[in-house]
């Protein structure tokens, strides 16, 4: 008779190398170190190697996570993706109003370089903490993410007077010179690009894998800064109560799932 030995390090994913660790997480540093430089020199410097670094951080994490396919589909479909959908709405108005970016350095046909860096930096974390919330409805969790960081985002854009809108119906509460339209366009978005997304992106992650607590890191600093910034240096306490609501609604659960649930 033998007898098997159970071992449960056997299903464990290995370690990627130290070099890509240290190069993952200083690129997460350098955005979080950006990001509050910001609030004190509100230098158009600081968000570019926020938005860059962040965006770094995220392609390398779908790479070293996810491997050579998704990184390159990640990649490729958020770009054409976001490329088309703010192009639409900047000449059409359509779906989020009638909207305008100014001093934002880089454009192309009109559209900033740097929305579409934000893009590349948040889509990723955002995909994956909607696929553990509801992975069987994750063009919903998704959509809710999105449009729950874009209640931040949008905020911080105009607070420092990155983008506007021309409207005159019903806004977005606590954020007068956003229109409620930004936001119903956002949902809408947010439904189409994921449930793409989540088809069109692998699910499994590499047997040497980044682990996902750089990911966490970077979700529960989003939603740490953005709260911070509104409340205590753009004048902005509904919104860091709006946002920080909706996003926090999300992110709990994600991190109740990561951290007491099932790994």
């Amino acid at each position: 008779m033998s007898i098997r030995q159970y071992n449960p390090g056997r299903n464990r994913r290995g370690r990627i190398s130290v070099a890509a660790e240290r190069f993952l997480y200083f690129n997460l540093f350098l955005s979080i170190v950006a990001q509050i430089t910001f609030l004190f020199n509100k230098s158009a410097t600081s968000l570019l190697i926020a938005a860059l670094s962040g965006a770094v951080f995220s392609l390398a994490h779908a790479q070293l996570a996810y491997a050579k396919r998704y990184f390159w589909s990640y990649l490729l479909f958020t770009l054409i993706f976001g490329s088309a959908i703010e192009y639409t709405s900047i000449n059409t108005a359509w779906p989020f109003g009638q909207l305008k970016y100014q001093n934002l350095g880089l454009e192309l046909f009109g559209l900033p370089i740097l929305i579409l860096i934000l893009w590349l930096a948040t889509i990723h974390p955002l995909l994956i903490m909607a696929r553990r919330i509801a992975p069987n409805w994750v063009l919903l969790s998704g959509a809710a993410a999105i449009t729950s960081y874009q209640l931040f985002l949008d905020q911080f854009l105009v607070s420092n007077k990155y983008k506007s809108w021309s409207f005159s119906g019903t806004h977005i509460p606590f954020q007068t010179h956003i229109p409620l339209a930004n936001s119903i366009g956002w949902l809408f978005v947010g439904v189409v690009f994921f449930g793409l997304a989540n088809l069109i992106l692998p699910k499994d992650r590499r047997k040497v894998s980044a682990s996902l607590t750089a990911i966490d890191i970077f979700l529960v600093w989003i939603w740490l800064y953005n709260f911070t910034a509104n409340a205590f240096f753009f004048a902005r306490p509904g919104t860091a109560l709006l946002g920080g609501l909706a996003f926090g609604a999300l992110l709990i659960p994600y991190l109740s799932s990561r951290y007491l649930g099932q790994p």
